[in-house]
């Protein structure tokens, strides 16, 4: 009877890690920190023998990264490395699982992750109607999106909108490769309707694009695995999906995509600046403090390196008013931790490629967290970091033949 006990709380508390969407940072680290404590009391009181083995090291390679990076600079700033223990969770969390967490648990929680997408986006709608008239959903205020500011910045808990908009991409794919398998899925159709929806109502740019580029090489997969006639039929479906959702948020996704052609040129002055200046000055910086960069990186002073940039080559304070980092994590790699922290992390990346190549869905998940990478910070951040190891450990030690 206990055995039963902790095996239905054990299995409760794996599902639990799938509400990252729904969940504040804090109530999401609990419920690893509870899910851990769990998978522990089951390998004390079980008699099933499970040995570490060189692996760990190279997929918890980017905790050990910071710990010692700090550890050798003696920077004495352990937030950083904090926020990067997922990194060594998840490996160690999955690798000791019980034998009950199986293949069966891994489809339900990337099921119960697509509700909680589903649920949030719900809570989002009617706290924005709540608070604003109907007719602002579709507003854009200085070419962002009324309804992605008023959220982001209004709701119970904050989830950056690129990083929430990757929330809806993961949703979107899992959905795509239901479908591709199955001929009939209407949750999966329905799904993709809705992450489609509310990717492009946000318009996290690099997340659209990176949803375009899902579309054609799923297809493009699609038609090496079962010929021309047997796709036409997804592949025609969600492109049509696409058009029909483009036409009423076309002032939304436009006026995002237009910014770039006027703004491109245009100096930040004053407080003269927008997302498409911004970044331009970001990437300037960047590239002038990566050109500098010490062997070790400058560690923690990267920050201030950047400030010290922005404030010499814009005659403005628009980076007192906020933070902005590289917003390229290839970048920050090499700005904080030097070239060897770019080689390791390479190194890292190729072994997970290894693992995760018998899955084409697992492939295609780690491309976009790729991508979404080259614009933003993306796994420097709690959501960015859990939400890529967390899916990336279940395909590694969770492996199941995806068969047509």
């Amino acid at each position: 009877m206990r055995n039963n006990y902790l095996e239905r709380i054990t299995k409760l508390s794996f599902l639990g890690l799938a509400l990252l969407p729904l969940l504040k940072e804090n109530l999401n680290s609990i419920l690893i920190i509870i899910c851990a404590l769990l998978t522990l009391v089951y390998n004390f009181q079980s008699n099933e023998k499970k040995k570490s083995s060189p692996q760990f090291w190279i997929l918890t390679l980017p905790f050990w990264m910071f710990l010692l990076h700090e550890l050798l600079t003696q920077d004495n700033s352990f937030e950083r490395v904090l926020v990067h223990l997922p990194f060594l969770i998840f490996p160690l969390l999955f690798a000791f699982k019980p034998s009950y967490i199986n293949n069966d648990l891994k489809r339900k929680s990337l099921f119960v992750f697509q509700i909680s997408v589903l649920l949030q986006c719900f809570i989002y709608v009617v706290f924005f109607l709540v608070n604003n008239p109907i007719s602002k959903f579709f507003y854009v205020r200085n070419n962002i999106p009324f309804f992605r500011e008023y959220v982001s910045e209004n709701y119970v808990f904050e989830i950056h909108p690129t990083y929430f908009s990757s929330f809806l991409l993961v949703s979107f794919t899992v959905s795509l490769f239901s479908l591709i398998k199955k001929k009939r899925n209407i949750f999966a159709i329905l799904n993709m309707a809705i992450m489609m929806f509310f990717i492009l109502l946000f318009s996290s740019r690099m997340i659209v694009l990176t949803l375009l580029l899902t579309i054609v090489f799923s297809g493009i997969y699609l038609i090496l695995q079962r010929g021309i006639k047997k796709s036409v039929f997804i592949i025609f479906s969600s492109l049509v999906l696409l058009a029909i959702l483009i036409f009423p948020l076309k002032n939304v996704i436009g006026k995002r995509f237009t910014e770039i052609k006027t703004e491109i040129n245009k100096p930040i002055v004053g407080e003269y600046y927008n997302s498409t200046n911004t970044r331009i000055a970001i990437l300037k910086c960047s590239f002038i403090v990566l050109k500098e960069a010490p062997f070790f990186g400058y560690g923690n002073l990267l920050q201030e390196k950047l400030n010290n940039c922005y404030k010499e080559n814009n005659n403005s304070n628009f980076y007192l008013k906020q933070t902005f980092n590289t917003h390229n994590y290839y970048i920050n790699l090499v700005a904080y931790g030097g070239w060897i922290f770019f080689l390791l992390f390479i190194i890292y990346l190729f072994y997970i490629y290894k693992k995760i190549k018998y899955s084409a869905l697992g492939l295609f998940l780690g491309a976009q967290f790729l991508l979404i990478n080259i614009t933003e910070n993306y796994f420097s951040r709690h959501y960015g970091i859990v939400l890529f190891v967390y899916l990336i450990s279940m395909f590694i030690f969770m492996k199941e033949r995806e068969t047509e």
